[in-house]
């Protein structure tokens, strides 16, 4: 061979050598990457489980996470990379680690301040939601199943329909779903809660009577003379809310929701001009021990009627007068009975939207899931409905107005002031309602902090 050719061979060799030299990546430049990748996943992983168990942030990781942001920011690490860390993330979470409600409702403002614009709370949910479904076989759905004395057409049943349900689809691909048993089909409240303790259905949409048969203690809520305005129902519903769901839990249920019954007026086929008026009336009770005791304050002997044949004893003239909120009386077409309504409300009931701790048994059984992963679940999910509360409550606040208005213009049914003497007896009759209840269906200390919160509230509401 010539020498031409060698001299060719030690070139190419030698140009291999110093493109190698140039722009190869150096055993510790690979070393060096690799560690930063493995440092940006352990904060991601860190930073993630410290939000999703509730957890502040510690100043070595809190560091970290500002070295994350920076090269976020300049590039360096891209979102599709960040996305791809979370969602290798999340199955640790959900399998791992338990979060609650508690936790997930301050999520979105953390999940700002972890990642910024680069990536949402939302964008995660989606990702967390489609591993929720995951143990959901193709063709197979997890359904939860809901009775409710609800009628269709109703706020309590079009929230729901409408808005929770095709949410609830759409992030689980349709894998997760309510299945709605609206209208009483499924018996009254009572029937509601005993088929839910059996297993046969899973949550029960309450009003005043499965309330309080669910978390006695809720009575203190419906206290006459309680509350002045929503404002002050919402601050209360607020500022107890862990108390509330305590009350729930400890009887089996997970409160999912807490929305409204409505105000109670008390509704006649008579005119009642005083309480001396009233207590001529054939007065139906239904709605537990605060209206009985009430009644009683009042001199008032009421006949004791369960709240299906409240229809039939209006009908059939058992009797002319009964304590309801309206969009009660419409949905029950009770108005019909009734000529006049007494204002202002004798008081105010919540409603709540209640989860059997059965069904989340059901749900572990049948799909095989740990239990770690199940309460995630169930966590998720009654998170995912208390979203909607505002939504609901107005629009239920919204109907009840509504009705009480068609009554008067539609129907003719007038609205009857009492004189200032038997307002100021009534509200007498509440304070005597509270002394005696306090410390039978609820406590003392519940009752004496509620009052004391709104106090407080309306003080401060006073102020300029």
């Amino acid at each position: 061979m010539s020498s031409v050719f060698f001299k060719s061979v030690r070139l190419w060799i030698w140009s291999c050598f110093a493109a190698m030299f140039f722009f190869a990546v150096t055993p510790a430049q690979v070393s060096a990457t690799d560690a930063a990748q493995q440092e940006v996943r352990d904060t991601v992983v860190a930073s993630m489980e410290a939000v999703w168990t509730g957890k502040a942030f510690a100043p070595d990781l809190a560091q970290k996470q500002q070295k994350m942001r920076s090269m976020l920011d300049k590039g360096l690490l891209t979102k599709a990379e960040l996305e791809s860390i979370v969602e290798q993330t999340i199955p640790i979470l959900m399998n791992r680690h338990i979060t609650s409600r508690y936790y997930l409702q301050e999520i979105s403002g953390r999940i700002d301040g972890l990642f910024g614009s680069h990536l949402t709370w939302e964008e995660i949910k989606k990702r967390v939601w489609k591993e929720m479904a995951s143990i959901v076989k193709d063709g197979d759905q997890m359904v939860f199943k809901v009775g409710t004395l609800a009628p269709k057409g109703t706020p309590w049943l079009n929230v729901p329909e409408k808005m929770l349900i095709p949410r609830m689809e759409e992030l689980s691909d349709g894998k997760i779903t309510l299945k709605l048993y609206g209208g009483g089909i499924m018996g009254e409240d009572y029937d509601i809660l005993r088929k839910i303790d059996i297993g046969q259905l899973d949550v029960c949409g309450a009003t005043t009577l499965g309330m309080l048969a669910a978390s006695p203690e809720t009575a203190v809520f419906m206290l006459p003379g309680l509350f002045n305005n929503y404002e002050e129902i919402d601050y209360i519903y607020k500022k107890f809310r862990k108390r509330i769901d305590a009350g729930f839990e400890e009887r089996g249920y997970i409160l999912a929701a807490l929305i409204d019954t409505g105000h109670f007026h008390i509704y006649s086929k008579n005119r009642i001009d005083s309480l001396a008026d009233l207590r001529k009336q054939k007065v139906i009770s239904c709605w537990g021990t605060v209206e009985s005791t009430i009644y009683n304050e009042l001199g008032i002997n009421p006949i004791p009627v369960v709240v299906p044949e409240v229809m039939s004893a209006l009908s059939t003239g058992l009797a002319d007068t009964t304590l309801a909120p309206a969009a009660w009386m419409l949905g029950m077409q009770a108005y019909q009975y009734a000529g006049y309504y007494i204002t202002p409300p004798l008081l105010f009931s919540p409603a709540v939207v209640i989860l059997g701790v059965r069904a989340v048994e059901r749900i572990q059984r049948h799909f095989e899931a740990s239990d770690t992963f199940t309460r995630n679940v169930q966590e998720l999910l009654v998170f995912e409905v208390g979203l909607f509360e505002g939504a609901w409550r107005d629009q239920i606040r919204t109907y009840d107005e509504r009705a009480l208005n068609a009554f008067k213009t539609k129907t003719g049914m007038k609205a009857v002031t009492l004189s200032a003497a038997d307002q100021a007896a009534i509200a007498q009759a509440g304070l005597r309602v509270r002394k005696k209840l306090a410390g039978t269906i609820f406590s003392e200390d519940l009752m004496n902090d509620v009052l004391g919160a709104l106090e407080e509230f309306r003080a401060n509401q006073a102020k300029p």
